[in-house]
């Protein structure tokens, strides 16, 4: 896991535009910093269940892999028979991504692999997303991540009818900094094959290995609902860690719709003070493309009748598609299937073991 320091930020836009769904942001100006300051917010992902302000948060170093409660081990491969009662979701480096090839790993079934493992233990969610596109765009100054660290496992011949995605750890050298892998062995229906270069090998950011690319990962608490006159749908975020496939009391909605079908996103909307910190689009033109404005696509229905689920970051064969702002809004909120996966992060309570991880990191920091 990657221990992620606490933030405050501002989202400031500069230049809006109305459309009949909501606000879609021409020009904005973000802000963050380490310190509390006044007109900053505690980024949502600072906040444990029962509503506590957080020094930190764990975020895992790798894609979700199992482990077999059984046997005592990791799957090196991903094959059917997971006991979604007693396996966990891992983050370890050396094994296959699990994915709903095999088995019925929905956002609602990879939550609960994540809580087997204890309190506090989560896949990623919304607020997890949005914190890591706020550190990447203010360090980087695009929103464009395959122009600063590359494609990742994004260029990858597709194998039909199999989790093609590569082996986790290929990135542990580069510890908690950004960059690229020598090369990358990947695994499809047992061959497994190892090579390098832009499109190939695995990437880190902040040491979070692929943060695009590889396999899409499920965003927990987040559904897209529609009745077939909403485009791709309107989207809801859940107030708290009971993530389900269907929504809920617990789920608020943006109050905006998703574009629907397969574009280049234009827009970002800006749903509310509440929800500011949420980037999701609310445009999509035919002048925008794989590099500007945003350089990634969001692919949902259309239009969207039901509840879908959202998955971010791509797949091992969407290229120039792939990247931190790239939406999958287009399956069935109970859906599983070979492309699909998870992560984990841990959500502290504040205890003695909390503390203790606060003074050791701030001991290895030097302050």
């Amino acid at each position: 896991m990657v221990y992620q320091p606490k933030f405050y930020y501002r989202r400031m836009p500069t230049s809006t535009t109305v459309v009949n769904t909501g606000h879609a942001v021409e020009k904005e100006t973000l802000v963050i910093s380490a310190t509390a300051q006044q007109g900053l917010k505690l980024h949502p992902l600072f906040k444990n269940a029962s509503g506590e302000e957080l020094d930190y948060v764990l975020i895992s170093a790798y894609e979700g892999t199992l482990y077999d409660a059984s046997s005592n081990s990791y799957w090196t491969r991903d094959v059917a028979g997971i006991d979604f009662d007693n396996d966990k979701l891992s983050s370890v480096r050396g094994y296959k991504p699990i994915s709903g090839q095999y088995n019925n790993l929905t956002v609602a079934s990879a939550e609960k692999l994540a809580n087997n493992r204890g309190p506090g233990w989560h896949i990623t969610n919304m607020a997890f997303e949005s914190a890591m596109q706020m550190l990447f765009m203010v360090e980087y100054n695009t929103p464009n991540g395959q122009n600063v660290l590359g494609k990742g496992v994004s260029t990858i011949n597709d194998t039909a009818g199999y989790n093609c995605a590569a082996y986790t750890g290929s990135t542990a050298s580069l510890g908690n900094t950004s960059g690229s892998a020598a090369a990358t062995t990947r695994e499809a229906n047992g061959t497994e094959t190892t090579s390098g270069g832009n499109g190939y090998s695995a990437i880190s950011y902040r040491g979070m290995e692929n943060p695009w690319g590889n396999i899409w990962r499920f965003i927990g608490g987040a559904l897209l609902n529609g009745d077939g006159s909403q485009e791709g749908g309107v989207p809801y975020i859940c107030t708290d860690f009971n993530y389900t496939n269907e929504l809920g009391n617990n789920y608020n909605s943006l109050g905006f719709r998703i574009p629907s079908g397969k574009n280049w996103i234009s827009n970002f909307c800006y749903p509310s003070d509440t929800y500011d910190w949420v980037f999701l689009p609310i445009g999509t033109k035919t002048t925008a493309n794989s590099a500007l404005p945003i350089g990634d696509i969001v692919w949902a229905s259309a239009p969207l009748r039901g509840t879908n689920f959202i998955a971010a970051g791509g797949t091992w064969r969407f290229d120039t598609n792939n990247g931190l702002f790239y939406y999958c809004c287009d399956q069935a909120a109970d859906f599983a299937g070979r492309a699909f996966g998870a992560r984990l992060m841990f959500i502290p309570t504040k205890n003695s073991t909390y503390t203790q991880n606060i003074a050791s990191w701030n001991a290895q920091m030097g302050g």
